[in-house]
């Protein structure tokens, strides 16, 4: 589980607010100060979308043209999954940048 960088105490990502609509910045539940997560995350999280959209890509090559796509969709969403499995292990919170 995750700490807030300003309090220190741990965070459950999933029941933490967000401060402000179409944000990325959440209020800590504990101390209500704002953090974020840092940039290369945020890197990662892109990197994913990336994957993502190559994989409903090979998907639909599957659907319309037929099995011989079926080996390259199994390899995108093995390393589409190996990928996020890796990504989420190397998630920071960091307070957020002064604008």
């Amino acid at each position: 589980m995750l700490s807030c960088p300003l309090c220190q105490q741990k965070v459950n990502l999933r029941n933490v607010k967000r401060a402000k609509l179409f944000q990325s910045e959440r209020e800590c539940p504990h101390c209500g100060g704002l953090f974020t997560v840092d940039s290369a995350t945020k890197r990662r999280q892109a990197i994913f979308l990336v994957l993502a959209v190559v994989a409903l890509a090979v998907t639909m090559l599957l659907y319309y043209e037929g099995t011989e796509w079926l080996i390259p969709a199994l390899v995108v969403y093995g390393i589409d999954a190996v990928y996020l499995y890796w990504a989420n292990q190397k998630v920071y919170l960091v307070p957020p940048r002064s604008r």
